[in-house]
């Protein structure tokens, strides 16, 4: 069975940043680490019962009083968090890549067109004359089947992000985060 410490209370006479300090000089802790530690978060790995009982005796050595916590009650608990945590970050990672790849399509929309030396304004002016009246073309443009290509890929390109969500969402410690 495995156990973790977690921070209880300061002992009389040791303030905030004091302890603060001891955490990131004598335990070679980060000052974020060290403001997790603080605020009541787990940030040391899990350990035997014996190593939690000696961390506890140095803590308390030092003016910090801790808790041992048995990791078995809130593993089950820890794993679905992580799990969402993992569901969310790969949502929101997928969001911004559908994004990206949006901007990029319009990008390339946008410069098939100044390729072609057209803008949507010149294209209006050259279908129509200047009495209003729709010009017919014998010819038909080439643009219409670059641009079903782009469709194309972003279709294919959002199906490999939602299959990937798929694979998170089914088999969440497949891919870790």
């Amino acid at each position: 069975m495995s156990y973790r410490i977690q921070f209880a209370q300061l002992n009389n006479g040791v303030s905030a940043e004091q302890a603060k300090s001891i955490l990131t000089t004598k335990l070679k802790l980060s000052d974020a680490k060290a403001s997790q530690f603080l605020a009541g978060k787990q940030i040391f790995s899990p350990i035997a019962h014996e190593k939690a009982v000696k961390q506890q005796k140095t803590f308390a050595a030092l003016g910090i009083q801790v808790d041992i916590i048995s990791t078995s009650k809130s593993n089950a608990q820890e794993r679905t968090n992580d799990v969402d945590e993992r569901i969310l970050a790969a949502l929101d990672y997928i969001t911004t890549s559908i994004i990206r790849l949006e901007e990029k399509v319009d990008d390339l929309a946008r410069l098939q067109q100044l390729q072609n030396g057209e803008t949507d304004l010149e294209l209006e002016a050259e279908n129509t004359n200047s009495w209003g009246e729709d010009l017919e073309f014998d010819e038909t443009l080439e643009t219409t089947s670059k641009s079903k290509n782009i469709n194309w890929l972003f279709i294919v390109l959002i199906v490999i992000l939602l299959s990937l969500l798929g694979v998170v969402i089914a088999f969440p410690d497949l891919l870790p985060f």
